[in-house]
């Protein structure tokens, strides 16, 4: 009994640390109240000739370390994903044009959901626009080309 109490102590860490691993993120705006974010429509192509649209889709973005970084809240990629869930992309390029208007950029950009990384969808292509009204967002998630235009 004693060796099982040990186990699960130990199993108990491991799941405690793994799910705190990502520091950064856990400064991200949490989830945002009506009118506080960007809200807007997220296409992705199913590469068969279809399109998963989901509509009302919120996302918000923050400055932090010289990288900007940005959360889609409740999202699903498919019709077929049991769950929504928030995705974390951190680390994106920006240069500022005008006071709150940004032209970003990315590439090897691995987001992370539900406590972790999600290697096998690592954003690549990532280029987009946000002003202090609107948002534009276009890059790979692993395979699949996705878009999003969204406006506060």
């Amino acid at each position: 009994m004693k060796k099982l109490s040990i186990i699960f102590s130990i199993l108990l860490s491991v799941v405690i640390s793994t799910s705190c691993t990502n520091g950064e993120n856990n400064d991200l705006p949490q989830n945002p109240e009506d009118n506080s974010c960007y809200k807007g429509t997220m296409k992705v192509d199913q590469n068969d000739g279809t399109f998963y649209t989901q509509e009302a889709v919120e996302v918000d973005y923050e400055i932090k370390n010289g990288k900007l970084n940005f959360v889609m809240y409740k999202v699903k990629f498919a019709s077929g994903m049991p769950i929504k869930l928030d995705m974390v992309v951190e680390g994106v390029d920006y240069e500022s044009y005008n006071t709150d208007c940004y032209t970003i950029s990315g590439d090897g950009i691995v987001p992370y959901a539900m406590g972790g990384p999600f290697e096998k969808f690592t954003i690549t292509e990532l280029s987009g626009e946000i002003t202090d009204t609107s948002m534009t967002l276009s890059f790979m998630c692993g395979e699949y080309p996705v878009t999003y235009e969204g406006a506060k």
